[in-house]
């Protein structure tokens, strides 16, 4: 079964890993305590993305003092950047993460008792813990030990109180998002203040889909049939993925292309193109070719303005 946090790899072109040395801290930690994260909070704090390097292809607005040789998060080459995926979330978003080292405790404390003055939710099916809140600190968030794969996470403002619960992987998906699609800065290492413009230009992490025009969407397996299928219609290609999945390509001429990871028991599909038209292309051949049956979903208003050209209605 792929991961949950499989739509947010798409969309930043992540070749996903883990992190051996936060690994080991994990699994020394649950032989210790006895306890467990779920999946999911587990994966994000424990891994690693590896995500390709090509020229910036986007005109950016920047204000900054350009350092050249300023340092970059992670590890960088001329082909490619990796980085955990805490301090990939923090090239991205503002505010303060909790690390791996604080959140196993925490873990370990958490109780259904007042939450630093804060009363928690009703109806939960287990204790809070705390793990992420903004530069003002007005927001606090929560991951509830509910015994799930992908827990829900609570978050509490300091005068609105608490907002509908999500899964974990639909808010660090919708974390993301924002910064992906709304500033230019993103990844500070490459964008923002102090860092080397000149050098970022000439080689940053892709960001393919700035645009805003795709539709993704997950199902049970990818058959040989939809395969043979579009691959007849497009060019393709398949190669080996992170966690025993498999990355098939189908792409047009030019214009954009369907991405599918699929293992033995699911795919995640992503649908991206150019314009309105080659995505509608693109998705009714998913529809047609590639047996896609599962709702399309839109993140962005880009994306519903195609469904309604589909004649789809899925809300965002």
């Amino acid at each position: 079964m792929l991961s949950p946090l499989q739509p947010l790899y798409l969309l930043l072109v992540v070749e996903p890993s883990t992190c051996p040395e936060r690994l080991r801290e994990v699994e020394a930690w649950e032989a210790r305590s006895g306890r467990s994260l779920p999946a999911v909070v587990r994966e994000f704090f424990t891994g690693l993305a590896t995500i390709p390097m090509a020229p910036n292809e986007y005109q950016r607005r920047v204000w900054n003092a350009p350092e050249p040789g300023a340092v970059i998060v992670g590890r960088v080459t001329d082909d490619e950047w990796e980085v955990s995926l805490p301090d990939l979330w923090a090239e991205y978003r503002d505010g303060t993460l909790e690390t791996l080292t604080s959140v196993l405790p925490s873990v370990e404390r958490a109780t259904d008792d007042e939450l630093d003055g804060i009363t928690p939710p009703s109806a939960l099916h287990g204790p809070l813990v705390y793990f992420q809140t903004d530069v003002m600190r007005q927001w606090r968030v929560f991951f509830e030990l509910d015994g799930s794969r992908d827990p829900p996470v609570h978050e509490h403002h300091r005068d609105r109180g608490w907002s509908p619960p999500r899964s974990f992987s639909s808010w660090l998906f919708e974390a993301f998002l924002d910064g992906y699609l709304h500033q230019d800065m993103v990844p500070y290492s490459f964008w923002g203040k102090n860092a080397d413009l000149a050098r970022s230009a000439a080689a940053c992490p892709v960001q393919p889909f700035r645009n805003g025009r795709w539709l993704r969407a997950s199902q049970g397996p990818f058959s040989a049939e939809a395969h043979a299928a579009l691959k007849e219609r497009f060019s393709s290609y398949s190669r080996a993925y992170a966690t025993k999945a498999t990355l098939h390509d189908f792409s047009l001429a030019e214009g954009g292309w369907i991405w599918i990871v699929a293992d033995e028991d699911s795919s995640e599909w992503w649908i991206a193109g150019e314009t309105n038209e080659h995505v509608v292309e693109l998705a009714r051949a998913a529809r047609d070719l590639g047996q896609l049956t599962a709702p399309l979903v839109a993140d962005t208003p880009e994306g519903a303005a195609v469904l309604e050209l589909l004649g789809a209605t899925v809300p965002l």
